[in-house]
């Protein structure tokens, strides 16, 4: 992960969440085989200012974001619900909370959160 960089670069994109990555002990864990859809977050910006708007598991969600220089972003409002919510989907609950950081790597969105400790893999749709 590069922070010496200080550029703020459009998500503009359509993102489905593939993975968790734990930093600090090596993890990782995958989209499980066995939930009924994928969590799917459709991101518009302009640069500094935009809205992430999708679906988790069970849920829609939608929220607005700002990025900041050094790939720093921040939640600003984060809204949906979560009946009936998987582990998978209340696990993205917590971590788009969290979110510190943004890397995008080609086709690849990961935004690290608690601390970046911990990340989040998007692939492109």
């Amino acid at each position: 992960k590069d922070n010496t960089t200080p550029t703020t670069s459009s998500l503009n994109r359509k993102w489905k969440l593939i993975k968790y990555y734990n930093l600090t002990h090596g993890t990782s864990e995958s989209e499980p085989v066995n939930i009924s859809r994928s969590i799917i977050i459709e991101i518009s910006d302009n640069g500094i200012m935009g809205n992430m708007n999708g679906h988790t598991v069970t849920n829609t969600v939608g929220r607005a974001y700002e990025l900041l220089q050094y790939n720093k972003m921040k939640i600003l409002h984060f809204g949906g619900t979560k009946i009936g919510e998987s582990n998978w989907g209340c696990k993205f609950w917590g971590a788009i909370h969290a979110a510190s950081t943004y890397e995008i790597q080609r086709d690849k969105l990961y935004i690290y959160f608690n601390a970046d400790a911990e990340k989040m893999e998007f692939k492109q749709q």
